[in-house]
């Protein structure tokens, strides 16, 4: 009698919790489902950044750089000037800690990454903590943190060594950023995620190695963009983690992969690895060069198509190693809901520190700018809901 309704009772919970992974996977791909679960979200951070405004905001806007951590690098590129490379090498780390003291922005930065993380995880097939893929990922961003150490000291490298200058003219500005921030940055990345290279070659997962390739760059662009959103008070947040966040996310991946399949097989994808990395690097420096050469403006066209195709191949990767996994909720609900709570904590947070008004009239502008891209999001999604 015991074991009947034992298993009656085992019965009920799992239809029941059958119940809830149904209306649930119904529900994350219902279109307008979706969109009035983004109103609600940024409709409350309105309301939170409402009240917030009243309690919190100073009266001067929060995040400058500090004079502190400007002295503290015009010293150590005095030690570059006097080849003092050891001690240049074992000062970074502490301006990169002093860019964490902006507690606004970083903690923007780090929302704006976990909410990708979340994403990442969840294409990796992620579904329980114990999983050794969930810890994989978390040293992948960890690593992906540290590469900003090296891509410092290689800044500093190109600059005294090699005598690379940032410049608004058209071949010494293309010649600093693919041989300066396109070439120091993806090596720099490339080289952090070399640590991990000989366990993802004996996991013998591609996907694995395209989605924590990805969460390296994600670690690189948490970094960057403390420094960014303390540069702009917040005001960057969305812009960035719509295009720099999966940038560095896509980049990375796609060289992560390509270099796993050549070391898997060094003569058929030897020399692809090569090429891929390559192509990556010019595609990363002429996307920066676009936006800041002003020779390029009658071209600027270029930059979002860049963009486009780069985030395009990483999804293509995606679609043919993910197989069809009938995730309960849909990754298109997961971004959605991340572009939405960053939308809402970005609101929130400009309203402490400028005012409702200030950071209504933001966040407008930076919503209509990006629909662009959230639709390019949304038409390269696995389980896509956009066909046009």
């Amino acid at each position: 009698m015991n074991s009947r309704v034992c298993l009656q009772v085992w019965h009920a919970l799992h239809c029941d919790s059958m119940n809830r992974r149904n209306y649930l996977r119904n529900k994350t791909r219902d279109p307008a489902f979706l969109w009035r679960m983004v109103i609600w979200i940024i409709a409350l951070g309105v309301g939170i950044g409402a009240f917030s405004q009243y309690l919190f905001q100073s009266k001067a806007p929060v995040g400058l750089e500090g004079e502190g951590v400007r002295d503290a690098w015009q010293s150590i590129e005095q030690l570059a000037t006097q080849g003092e490379w050891g001690q240049v090498w074992w000062s970074l780390p502490e301006r990169m800690l002093a860019e964490f003291s902006h507690t606004g922005p970083a903690a923007l930065a780090i929302f704006a990454g976990c909410c990708w993380l979340a994403f990442l995880l969840q294409a990796l097939g992620v579904d329980r903590i114990f999983d050794w893929r969930l810890g994989g990922a978390l040293v992948a961003v960890g690593l992906g943190l540290l590469s900003i150490w090296p891509t410092l000291f290689f800044l500093l490298w190109q600059e005294v060594a090699w005598g690379l200058k940032d410049s608004l003219e058209l071949v010494p500005g293309l010649r600093y950023n693919v041989l300066g921030i396109g070439l120091r940055e993806e090596l720099s990345k490339l080289l952090c995620l070399l640590f991990l290279m000989p366990w993802l070659l004996r996991q013998r997962s591609e996907l694995t190695v395209l989605l924590l390739s990805a969460c390296v760059g994600l670690g690189f662009a948490i970094e960057e963009n403390v420094s960014y959103f303390s540069g702009s008070h917040g005001q960057a947040a969305i812009g960035r983690f719509l295009t720099a966040n999966p940038f560095h996310m896509t980049l990375t991946g796609l060289i992560g992969l390509a270099v796993y399949r050549g070391l898997r097989y060094p003569r058929d994808w030897g020399p692809q690895a090569l090429a891929t990395f390559g192509v990556m690097v010019f595609a990363h420096g002429f996307y920066d060069a676009a936006i800041s050469l002003s020779a390029l403006a009658d071209y600027s066209i270029l930059n979002p198509i860049i963009f486009a195709l780069v985030v395009y191949q990483f999804f293509r990767e995606l679609r043919e190693l993910r197989t069809t996994r009938g995730d309960t909720i849909s990754l298109t609900a997961t971004f959605l809901c991340g572009v939405s709570l960053l939308t809402a904590a970005t609101f929130v947070y400009l309203s402490a520190t400028l005012g409702c008004a200030a950071a209504f009239e933001t966040l407008v502008g930076d919503i209509l700018g990006l629909a662009v891209m959230v639709y390019l999001f949304l038409r390269e999604m696995p389980e896509s809901m956009v066909r046009v």
